[in-house]
């Protein structure tokens, strides 16, 4: 269960004041990067028109000052502004797209004048604070990533249970011992106010989907869309936050908790079979092992990485219970030999990954910058209180009635399904109509109108077809004919 903390612990030594992040996790963000100033005007002077690069710098600064303060760890535990209605979170999403369609006015048909002009951004996971680099796809990525991280935070928002506006019957607040986010607290006493008496609805959780798939969108068309055109020096220069190990980890991440709120559909769902419960856990599994995969892939990491990678084996473990418990009872059902056995053993691994995920629950809050235990909810609600009590009895049942069936000398190995949950691809905006009007901007055709060409990814094979992208192709245009006048005049 959550607990609401106030950043003043009172003890018999007094006062003690701790930093930690604000709110319950439900959805992890390590946190947003941040753009710094530089002078556009002055950088594209002689490059582009002085119009256009008033406006490159106005929409920068839009951002810069969206972002503004928005990264900053809450001394104080109360609800971010952004979560009970401050347009801060929508007003940083606006300036972005706003800033898009201008910028790709940059990199349409390659570099052309961001080559000498660094553009500046702070990091979070890198072990470096800031990362400056001369190349408008860092730039572009780095705007990308900011949309899906602010989705990811928008995601979490959602599925933090809060007061409806007409609450007026709120329960006192409740004199007890503090969780121990930090070793002052075990003996210190607190005053709480728990949010967990609220129901989340299901309206939120859909919601929190379909935020998930937009973050993971945005993660896979910077894999897909812009990193395979990036140079290789810039690549080489990149800091963890952008990298393609922990994009696809963040778009892993996105997918999961999607397919885990989907797993909670179906188990208050009392038409949804077993069968669908499982393929929905083991499909989390995959899932959650691709992301640990990528994180553990990625190198110069600061302390942030560390939480990180504990909340992915938190969510792992979780659904591996879920996975193994649901996989038991269907084998539970079997006629085949020692399916029984091979049911408990299922049975134990979840009890033991149940175990394992509350104590990886516990360590991450326990982690810098600390964090809030979050009370349980979804799926791991219902199976915190099924999974002991399911093995309790089975092995009892196990033990009157089918003792001569032989253990599995290992656990049975789970079933493994495609995941079925895909993020609709994003489209990038179309290039400014302004860029039409600069000296030497080329407006260059491609297979797909609706994506820029440099989005069209490279062609290795000289002699590959040239369309290569037809998924995102529409109609093709009717080929040129010459006319004979033509070919008379050649």
């Amino acid at each position: 269960m959550g607990c609401i903390f106030s950043s003043d612990a009172i003890d018999d030594g007094g006062i003690v004041e701790v930093s930690f992040l604000s709110g319950e996790v439900y959805v992890f963000v390590p946190g947003l990067r941040e753009p710094t100033q530089n002078d556009l005007t002055e950088l594209l002077k002689g490059s582009v028109s002085a119009g256009m690069a008033s406006k490159l710098q106005s929409l920068r600064s839009q951002v810069i000052a969206a972002s503004s303060g928005r990264n900053e760890p809450g001394l104080k535990l109360k609800r971010s502004k952004s979560q009970d209605g401050d347009p801060g979170g929508l007003d940083l999403e606006n300036a972005l797209k706003n800033y898009l369609p201008v910028l790709l006015g940059l990199v349409t048909g390659g570099e052309k004048f961001t080559t000498a002009i660094e553009y500046p951004w702070t990091n979070v996971e890198d072990e470096r604070k800031e990362t400056a680099l001369a190349s408008g796809y860092y730039e572009l990525l780095s705007v990308l990533h900011l949309l899906g991280m602010l989705a990811l935070q928008e995601a979490n928002a959602c599925l933090t249970p809060r007061p409806p506006v007409d609450a007026f019957d709120i329960p006192k607040a409740s004199e007890g011992m503090c969780f121990a986010l930090h070793p002052v607290f075990t003996f210190g006493r607190y005053i709480s106010a728990s949010l967990t008496w609220y129901k989340l609805s299901d309206e939120n959780k859909r919601n929190a989907i379909e935020i998930l798939l937009k973050a993971a969108s945005y993660f896979e068309c910077a894999i897909n869309a812009v990193l395979p055109n990036t140079p290789d020096e810039i690549k080489a220069k990149l800091p963890v936050d952008l990298t393609e190990e922990m994009l696809r980890s963040l778009e892993q991440q996105a997918l999961g908790q999607a397919v885990e709120l989907q797993l909670g559909f179906a188990i208050d769902n009392v038409k949804a079979s077993l069968a669908v419960k499982r393929r929905l856990a083991c499909e989390q599994v995959e899932v959650w092992e691709q992301a640990i995969e990528k994180l553990a892939s990625t190198t110069k990491a600061a302390t942030m990485m560390n939480k990180h990678i504990l909340f992915v084996k938190w969510k792992l473990a979780e659904a591996k219970a879920a996975a193994y418990y649901f996989h038991g009872l269907i084998l539970n059902e079997g006629y085949e030999a020692n399916t029984h056995a091979e049911s408990l053993s299922c049975l134990k691994a979840a009890n033991a990954h149940l175990k394992e995920s509350q104590k990886a629950r516990t360590e991450f809050s326990n982690m810098e910058p600390f964090t809030k235990v979050p009370s349980l909810w979804g799926p791991m609600k219902f199976l915190t209180e099924r999974i002991p009590r399911e093995v309790v009895s089975k092995n009892r049942i196990f033990r009157d009635n089918y003792t001569k069936e032989k253990f599995p000398a290992s656990t049975p190995k789970l079933p493994e399904f495609p995941i079925a949950l895909e993020a609709d691809p994003y489209r990038l905006p179309p290039v400014d109509p302004a860029w039409k009007k600069e000296h030497g901007f080329e407006a260059r055709p491609s297979i797909t109108p609706d994506v820029p060409i440099f989005l069209a990814k490279k062609n290795h094979s000289p002699t590959r077809s040239p369309f290569s992208d037809m998924r995102r192709a529409g109609t093709l245009a009717p080929p040129m004919r010459l006319s004979e006048m033509v070919v008379g005049a050649r």
